[in-house]
């Protein structure tokens, strides 16, 4: 009897390995089979094994399907042309630094209705051409980036929604890309564009990272129609930093509720135009920042609007600043006051940084009134907007509120003083 057993057991072992073993590799003897061009539909399930797509198919998802590894290898990797990538759940559990859930090289792949769960990092393209990643979600642990692009050039990324990754898209020596309509958050930088140029940045939402976007050693970049926003939990946070940037357009933007909203440093010949600058610490801020043109822009609510230091020939004309006084005396819709932002307490703090403590003080006010900054390294705006040059947001709700709670402290007081008046 025992012997039957034992031997039962292995008869069964017999035809179980066979098969497990094809499981291991089911996705890509099906790869390996499929002729150029064919569309492979994936049965609903869990595949864990890492595949390699290397002539021009389409793998697709049919219900809910699920690739996972915790190999060092990327768990899909694309090569060639022509590989579309569609309705897949892609798991990467790996803790071997710098490996990624998606690799991607070649040209004139589709990868869309993706969602990315990683350790390290999403999707890399290195020397991709012509790439589309579109309507995906990425979600990591903050150990690499979202979207890593290495000499990729011509590519586009649109309607992702990436989050909790070191840059939500990274670009380094890639041109002429675009990125547009995504949504990056809880991260370091939601968009890392460095040495890249002619790149398209258009109405993405950037909103509670360290800096929401960061352009560096970056040319004819077009930054357009996005939103950074709650920016500000870290001492070097900003909505936009550029640094060493030329020949920039950067217009139409919203920045709001972050510590600095424009930061620039040894960049020129930029264009930043008709901007909304709201409730930020400091609205805009210029280091060793020349020639630029700030035209347009609209500041509301910012703690500080304007600094610069070591910055001349920055063409700022008719912009909106709330702080400034306004006078319209030729009815032209600007003032005759000219706006000015004195640096005195950004060069007072850059060598002795705990003076932030004291902003806005009254006597650090005083003391900048009394030693005023030389003429030339006061930024000027000669002839400010009367009113806002784009349309800004006014609380509807706080109104009432407001008369609401002043009615009641009148009707207290009124009591108080009738009460009081009895006991006397």
């Amino acid at each position: 009897m025992k012997i039957f057993k034992m031997a039962l057991f292995f008869l069964v072992l017999s035809f179980c390995l066979p098969s497990i073993s094809e499981a291991s590799g089911l996705l890509q003897a099906r790869v390996d089979r499929a002729s150029a061009g064919a569309t492979i539909e994936i049965e609903e399930g869990v595949y864990e094994e890492s595949i390699v797509l290397s002539k021009p198919i389409t793998l697709k998802g049919k219900g809910e399907v699920v690739i996972r590894s915790c190999v060092e290898q990327p768990i899909i990797t694309i090569e060639g042309k022509h590989v579309s990538l569609q309705n897949i759940k892609v798991e990467q559990c790996s803790d071997v630094k710098k490996s990624t859930a998606i690799s991607v090289m070649g040209s004139n792949h589709n990868l869309q209705n993706l969602y990315i769960d990683t350790t390290q990092f999403g999707i890399k393209l290195d020397g991709a051409q012509n790439v589309m990643i579109q309507n995906s979600e990425i979600t990591g642990r903050q150990n690499g980036n979202g979207i890593d692009l290495w000499e990729s050039n011509n590519n586009t990324i649109r309607n992702m929604k990436i989050s909790r990754v070191v840059d939500g898209i990274y670009l380094e020596q890639s041109h002429d890309n675009s990125l547009k309509g995504n949504s990056l958050s809880r991260s370091r930088y939601g968009m890392h564009l460095m040495y890249s140029n002619n790149n398209l940045l258009k109405e993405n939402v950037s909103k509670g990272n360290m800096t929401g976007t960061m352009l560096m050693e970056a040319k004819g970049t077009s930054v357009l129609h996005n939103e950074f926003s709650d920016n500000k939990d870290n001492v070097n946070a900003q909505g936009l930093l550029m640094y060493y940037v030329t020949g920039t357009e950067i217009i139409g933007n919203q920045m709001t509720e972050n510590r600095v909203g424009i930061y620039m440093e040894n960049s020129q010949k930029n264009l930043l135009k008709s901007n909304k600058l709201t409730d930020n610490f400091i609205g805009i801020q210029f280091n060793k920042a020349n020639e630029n043109k700030v035209t347009l822009n609209t500041f509301v609510g910012n703690v500080n609007e304007a600094q610069a230091i070591e910055s001349s020939k920055n063409g700022f004309i008719q912009n909106y600043w709330d702080a400034s006084a306004k006078i319209d005396t030729r009815g032209k819709g600007t003032s005759a006051i000219a706006f000015t932002a004195d640096p005195y307490f950004l060069t007072l703090t850059k060598d002795v940084p705990e003076y932030q403590l004291f902003f806005q003080a009254p006597g650090l006010t005083l003391l900048q009134k009394m030693l005023k900054s030389p003429e030339s390294q006061l930024l000027k705006d000669p002839r400010p907007l009367m009113h806002p040059s784009v349309d800004v947001e006014k609380e509807t709700s706080s109104s009432p509120v407001l008369w609401t709670i002043s009615a009641i402290m009148v009707c207290l007081s009124l009591l108080l003083f009738i009460f009081g008046r009895k006991r006397i």
